[in-house]
């Protein structure tokens, strides 16, 4: 008689334990599918905001690149005092002198000499000879008047290797900035599930398939197939509990029926 009852109570368990495992196995997961995105593109297409042309030059599996071309961006070069920079072809110190106001700074010339020089009475004097007769020259005399420039904030200043109109922009007691505007070629990321601003707006990313971009402002959309997704997950842990649960309980019955008496 308790095989019997444990018979029934097993075959109850095993149909529950068979139940769950079938329907675990036809079961799919459900999928993220936008029902009308504002976009789709692939490598290589183009897309226009605001009279700005981004290129998508990668669409990958999850993640994708896009390229925009910004004709006026700001570049800037800041320069310490006493760095050393070129302008027209030759060396200059970096001065700011004191002002009230800091808006001037100085270019100064970095004079070399290139002769040997001796030192007499604190003057500094360069070895000069000429057809085997040595003379010393002081040296503020052998090198001559320094060439100094004079810029001020808003002044264009050249620059080499550089064909766009420079100029400058702030002066303080440390340093001096300058800038110019040229082209910049700026890039985009987008990844599944992320939002990327494109010209003031939020675009949320989706991949339906390899090689294939979706963008939407549509969030609801996106989020009630993440929710079921979700519902869906926790339902197959419910369906895997039955599984064990029921397999276990089965197990044990059968252990315990086949037990010897003690009467």
């Amino acid at each position: 008689m308790q095989r019997r009852a444990a018979a029934v109570s097993v075959a109850i368990f095993v149909l529950l334990a068979a139940g769950a495992y079938s329907y675990i196995g036809v079961a799919q997961q459900p999928e993220v599918s936008l029902e009308d995105p504002d976009y789709q593109v692939s490598a290589d297409d183009t897309l226009t905001f605001d009279g700005t042309e981004y290129t998508f030059t990668d669409v990958g599996d999850g993640s994708a690149t896009a390229e925009w071309t910004n004709e006026s961006a700001q570049y800037t070069e800041t320069w310490e005092v006493n760095d050393t920079v070129v302008y027209q072809g030759d060396n200059y110190t970096v001065v700011v002198p004191n002002q009230s106001e800091y808006s001037e700074f100085e270019l100064r010339e970095v004079q070399t000499i290139d002769r040997p020089t001796v030192e007499d009475n604190g003057t500094t004097y360069v070895v000069v000879e000429e057809d085997g007769e040595r003379e010393l020259v002081p040296r503020d005399e052998y090198l001559g008047d320094q060439t100094v420039y004079r810029f001020s904030e808003g002044d264009v200043i050249e620059r080499p290797d550089n064909d766009n109109e420079t100029s400058v922009a702030t002066v303080s007691e440390e340093s001096v900035t300058i800038e110019w505007f040229a082209p910049r070629t700026n890039e985009l990321s987008f990844s599944e599930g992320s939002n990327t601003t494109i010209a003031d707006t939020d675009y949320l990313a989706h991949y339906p398939s390899d090689g294939t971009l979706q963008l939407t402002t549509d969030y609801e959309d996106y989020q009630s197939d993440l929710d079921a997704q979700s519902e869906y997950k926790e339902r197959m842990n419910g369906l895997w509990g039955v599984v064990i649960v029921s397999g276990g309980a089965a197990v044990l019955l059968v252990m315990l029926a086949f037990m010897p008496s003690r009467y």
